[in-house]
């Protein structure tokens, strides 16, 4: 397992016992997951770099103060994806 897929699953174990998340960045979140989850099963449909990054720093921007976990696993996972070129 690489340092990208045990972020993804952290960020998974957060997402899933995050409580009282907003619909919206809940779909946010989950829809990145899922494009992430992609790349790494098919690297050539990763998606133009940068696509999500803006919106995956808001949403841990938003979440700092409610779900700190959460907005670390979103940071970490913005990290590993950066490493990784993606």
């Amino acid at each position: 397992m690489t340092d990208l897929q045990r972020t993804l699953r952290d960020l998974h174990t957060e997402l899933g016992s995050a409580e009282r998340l907003s619909p919206d960045d809940r779909a946010l979140l989950e829809t990145v997951l899922a494009d992430i989850r992609r790349v790494l099963e098919a690297p050539a449909a990763a998606p133009a770099p940068g696509e999500h990054g803006d919106a995956l720093e808001g949403a841990a921007v938003r979440l700092e103060a409610g779900h700190p976990g959460l907005a670390g696993a979103i940071r970490a996972v913005l990290d590993a994806l950066g490493k990784a070129g993606i």
